[in-house]
């Protein structure tokens, strides 16, 4: 049975309407939430600008708690910017796994703490070629970037040395150019976010139009192409309500949705 990294969206409801649900608790390999705004930088930084978003750190670190109080894992985002010093404090937490894009940090955070389990952020956008040659040893599993999801014939010659992660539910453009700006876009209010964020997916919006083939959106009942080659999947997305989340897991632990696709669909 594969598992879910499933995201966390602030909501202080968040983990009581898990307990009610306690039928998808077995397909949770995580919880995914992003460390404090001011910890390091994160992408979706407009979250930051909602109204449940903790007005302090402490608030912040109460929400963390009650997460970790469901028993299940608990994974922080810390992309970029990220310190050792900061991965100490959430361990001391009671958090044992990150998500990082820094090869030299998570050397440094596995040298000091073995325990800890490290993942490679999709933001690395790694290349088939970059995964061949490179060493990404100082992880655990790596995020593959979307364009693996619409070249399933590469996976087959993905290193077999690695674990990897694949995001199935994203509406991103599967060969996105322009995600680095995008995914560390700041702005000091979020009608300015929202317009420079439509500026630069202008392009992405373009191809999108085209139809749903140009995402990389992998339907719940499709996932088993890609089962031999991943050890997990990722769910987005941290924009969404709890009750979308937990019925999008739903979905696609029990891989039913509206209509399979072929095989060479997730190949271009």
């Amino acid at each position: 049975m594969k598992k879910f990294e499933v995201p966390y969206n602030l909501d202080p409801d968040y983990p009581a309407k898990l307990r009610l649900r306690q039928n998808l608790i077995p397909y949770i390999e995580c919880i995914y939430a992003a460390a404090w705004k001011d910890d390091c930088d994160n992408t979706r930084f407009d979250i930051t600008y909602r109204d449940n978003y903790p007005k302090t750190y402490e608030e912040y670190v109460d929400r963390l708690k009650g997460l970790l109080a469901l028993g299940i894992p608990v994974c922080i985002l810390a992309q970029k910017g990220a310190t050792i010093t900061m991965i100490k404090r959430y361990r001391t937490l009671g958090v044992h796994q990150f998500i990082l894009n820094d090869d030299k940090l998570a050397a440094k955070v596995k040298a000091s703490f073995p325990e800890l389990k490290l993942t490679l952020s999709i933001t690395r956008a790694l290349t088939l070629d970059e995964l061949i040659s490179g060493d990404f040893s100082m992880y655990d599993r790596i995020v593959l970037f979307h364009w693996f999801a619409r070249h399933l014939d590469a996976l087959e010659r993905l290193p077999t040395n690695y674990q990897y992660t694949m995001i199935c539910n994203s509406a991103c453009y599967y060969d996105c150019k322009w995600h680095d700006a995008h995914w560390f876009l700041k702005a000091d209010n979020p009608e300015l976010y929202g317009k420079e964020s439509d500026r630069i997916c202008a392009n992405c919006t373009a191809l999108l139009a085209k139809g749903k083939q140009q995402s990389s959106y992998i339907e719940p009942e499709d996932l088993r192409y890609f089962d031999p080659y991943v050890s997990c999947y990722k769910l987005v997305d941290r924009y969404d309500d709890t009750d979308t989340i937990f019925n999008r897991l739903y979905s696609y632990s029990n891989r039913s949705g509206t209509g399979g696709k072929p095989r060479d669909y997730y190949n271009l």
